[in-house]
């Protein structure tokens, strides 16, 4: 690939006078930055679970390794929830976290370390079957490091909520990353096959003194 450099005159006329080997080395350099650039970890997507799309007023059930791009089933089974089946917090689809049991999805998320990262998203639950709290949890694991899993618990009360009405709480959670990228997890842990519901989910770089008191 073609690497295109803006040289001032001085520069041009010092590489002009450096040996071929040194030139070759500078050339060589910088083709292999810009190969790291493109092959760089993705940045996170697919926050809304719009893809794949199901078919719609229906829902698509994914077991432990089915891929829902980026996101992966790491443990138990997910409903991918379609169109219309029930109200959505952003965009047309959403996540019932337990399909027949309680799963978790995750997906690996680019970060600089030291640098400080808010994770928002909606909660609701399944309004069809009980229990009528729906609890499950928040996972983020630090990549290449020794340090413990950070986990925040939440829970959802869809008692009179409905389909049409499911009543999404907003929440938000921080971290301060530690290495080069985080896997960040949501799973069930409610039994049974009516979990909680998440969506719109989003990660993004915050101010350092948002972190200062640590995980929160």
């Amino acid at each position: 690939m073609a690497v295109s450099l803006t040289l001032s005159p001085r520069v041009r006329r010092t590489i002009t006078a450096l040996p071929a080997a040194a030139t070759l080395t500078l050339c060589m350099t910088a083709a292999q930055s810009a190969h790291a650039q493109n092959t760089a970890m993705p940045p996170f997507s697919n926050g809304g679970f719009e893809n794949p799309v199901v078919p719609a007023n229906s829902f698509t059930t994914f077991n432990t390794g089915a891929e829902i791009s980026p996101w992966r089933v790491a443990d138990g089974n997910v409903d991918l929830i379609g169109s219309g089946f029930w109200q959505a917090a952003e965009g047309n689809q959403s996540i019932d976290l337990d399909g027949n049991t309680a799963g978790t999805v995750e997906q690996s998320v680019p970060t600089h370390f030291g640098g400080c990262y808010n994770v928002t998203f909606s909660l609701a639950g399944n309004p069809d079957g009980g229990p009528a709290v729906k609890r499950g949890f928040l996972r983020v694991t630090q990549h290449g490091m020794g340090h413990p899993a950070n986990q925040r618990n939440f829970a959802f009360d869809t008692t009179g909520k409905t389909r049409a009405d499911m009543g999404y709480v907003p929440q938000r959670f921080r971290f301060r990353a530690l290495g080069p990228a985080v896997t960040l997890a949501f799973g069930s842990a409610t039994a049974g096959a009516f979990g909680p519901v998440i969506d719109a989910v989003s990660v993004s770089p915050t101010h350092p003194m948002d972190c200062r008191f640590g995980h929160i």
